[in-house]
């Protein structure tokens, strides 16, 4: 990982663009300074053609985050947001990942707890050490995670959201990965080594069918399913135009890999 003292530490590897929190000593919490960053690279990434993926992560083996950083000396804690106008900066983050069109995949190097959770139910895919834990703790202290809801809503069945909320109570990586909340799970010593395949699995895909189909698929969840189908078939014929789509048919049927344009096409 990249040893950089900054609050998000941002390296990129070839097609990859790695983001880690990287605040151990305080088990990667998050404030105002953190989210900023993150809006930011990711911001940077969407802009850039030769990034294709993504990967979140935290520092260390402890903690993917603990969520909101409740220490007095912090920028930001989710006791106290300002003026009643301000946006809450998980709002702020959420909109930016619902924004981003390339793959964004989390690799949860530990507990995920509070905004942290939050954080790992905005990415499109995720991989998990085997010791990581999942919970939503505000509870204990007189919070209610509302705005995380908002994001883990659509993940989690209702009645296991609901006493995850109600109770604060954490769950185990096979209980997560049972609910839905992670791809795959493996001991500490393989995360990178799972991590790394599942993101070679999308590098060989076509990046327009990815970014297109991505943004398609967030819009389709907001609709009915008529209107769903209705807007799955215009994309599609969209689709059927692209560069991307012409290569990857002249590849099948020439029996070899595809050279993906990944042009930006609308």
């Amino acid at each position: 990982m990249d040893s950089s003292d900054k609050p998000v530490a941002v390296e990129r590897r070839d097609r990859v663009l790695w983001l880690t929190v990287n605040r151990p000593e305080r088990r990667n919490s998050l404030n105002g300074v953190v989210f900023d960053a993150l809006i930011e690279a990711l911001t940077a990434a969407d802009r850039d053609a030769g990034i294709r993926a993504v990967v979140l992560t935290g520092a260390g083996d402890k903690a993917f985050s603990a969520g909101a950083d409740l220490k007095p000396d912090t920028q930001y804690t989710a006791l106290s947001l300002g003026d009643d106008v301000a946006e809450h900066p998980y709002v702020r983050f959420a909109r930016a990942a619902r924004r981003f069109s390339k793959p964004l995949v989390a690799r949860v190097n530990g507990d995920a707890l509070a905004g942290g959770l939050g954080l790992l139910s905005l990415c499109d895919m995720a991989v998990a050490a085997d010791h990581a834990r999942v919970g939503l703790p505000e509870v204990r202290i007189g919070l209610f995670p509302l705005v995380i809801v908002a994001s883990l809503r659509r993940l989690i069945p209702r009645r296991i959201l609901m006493e995850m909320a109600i109770t604060g109570e954490f769950l185990d990586a096979a209980t997560a990965k049972e609910i839905g909340l992670f791809n795959y799970i493996v001991p500490r010593d393989e995360l990178d080594a799972k991590t790394d395949w599942l993101i070679q699995r999308i590098l060989d895909k076509s990046p327009t069918a990815a970014r297109r189909g991505k943004l398609a698929m967030q819009r389709m969840w907001e609709m009915t399913e008529d209107d769903s189908l209705s807007h799955a078939q215009s994309e599609l014929a969209l689709l059927f135009a692209t560069a991307d789509h012409a290569e990857g048919l002249a590849a099948f049927n020439e029996k070899r890999a595809p050279n993906w344009p990944g042009s930006r096409d609308d």
